[in-house]
């Protein structure tokens, strides 16, 4: 199998690289002007220069290309101009697919997201619960429902769709998902709602991505969570793990909200990060829990105890000094 991995040097593109080289691939791995490159050259992978915005360059990279990993979908990083995140996220997703038509690529695997599953009246939502309409629950949920019912709605190739959960695990170098294992590491207080998250190990939801790719009946569309957890208790744990102080209540999601969209727009003024992010906000106040079977039963996956997932992250993490060391740890 020829394949190309959009999307190469992120976190969720380097555990996904790996996992191919552990199964003896040797995938293409694209890669932005301004993109990081460093993990990548490390592993001698072989790179091609995409812009998403640039049709030519992914037509350039996918000659020859069987499956096409898609793990450089829009991702929105302040919730102020709605109109603007749909605007390029579904306008450089059509790039994609326009140059996988053109390149004649069999088979593409998107990677969308958890938020695009709804409550389920039965308790646990899977793979049938899906939202009719966009959700209107925030800039991220409407963004990645808009762009995975337009890779769903693909009949120029086959299309398969990847939803992991909460990803932890090695090379999060931005500190996305795993903020908050950050934070309670340096034993800080984020403030935080209370909600369902559902975590994966970040190499189990690689896993799942690759086979989702490679098996030749799989289904259409998958979930990829390893446990649900509320995020309060979560932090108690964490704060527990790493010998903090536990952590203050947790805030209502109106609050939680507000706060969101004002360090949003302090942000954009001063440069810099929020301590809160809206999308992250959205992601817990809104978080359903999730049956993730289908994906264990048709992939082979077995997915790791929180436990285990937190060792590999800590171990990753202390080398990469994003977390105190153990000599430090009370």
């Amino acid at each position: 199998m020829n394949a190309l991995v959009l999307g190469a040097g992120g976190f969720l593109g380097l555990n996904l690289v790996d996992e191919m080289r552990a199964e003896g691939l040797d995938p293409l791995c694209a890669r932005r002007t301004r993109t990081n490159v460093i993990p990548l050259r490390s592993r001698r992978a072989r790179m091609v220069h995409v812009d998403l915005d640039e049709p030519d360059s992914l037509v350039a990279a996918m000659a020859g290309v069987d499956v096409v990993f898609h793990a450089a979908g829009h991702y929105p990083r302040h919730s102020q101009d709605g109109f603007g995140a749909m605007e390029v996220g579904l306008r450089q997703l059509e790039n994609v697919l326009d140059a996988a038509a053109a390149a004649d690529v069999r088979r593409l695997v998107y990677v969308s997201s958890t938020a695009t599953v709804a409550a389920s009246p039965r308790g646990l939502s899977d793979e049938s619960d899906t939202f009719a309409g966009a959700p209107g629950l925030g800039v991220y949920h409407d963004l990645k429902w808009y762009m995975e019912r337009r890779a769903t709605r693909e009949r120029r190739f086959e299309v398969r769709v990847a939803c992991p959960g909460a990803c932890v695990g090695p090379w999060d170098l931005r500190v996305g998902t795993s903020a908050l294992v950050v934070a309670a590491a340096h034993n800080l207080d984020v403030p935080h709602p209370d909600g369902i998250v559902a975590v994966v190990d970040a190499a189990d939801a690689a896993r799942g991505i690759l086979r989702l790719g490679t098996l030749a009946d799989a289904p259409a569309r998958v979930l990829l969570v390893g446990g649900n957890h509320r995020l309060h208790a979560l932090r108690t744990a964490l704060a527990e793990r790493y010998g903090g102080p536990p952590p203050s209540p947790p805030i209502g999601a109106a609050e939680a909200i507000a706060l969101a969209d004002a360090e949003e727009r302090r942000a954009l003024r001063e440069g810099g990060r929020g301590r809160l992010s809206r999308e992250i906000v959205d992601l817990i106040v809104h978080g359903v829990p999730i049956d993730a079977s289908l994906s264990a039963r048709t992939l082979g996956l077995a997915y790791a105890p929180l436990a285990d997932t937190l060792d590999r992250f800590d171990a990753w993490a202390r080398r990469m000094r994003i977390i105190p060391p153990l000599e430090n740890v009370a």
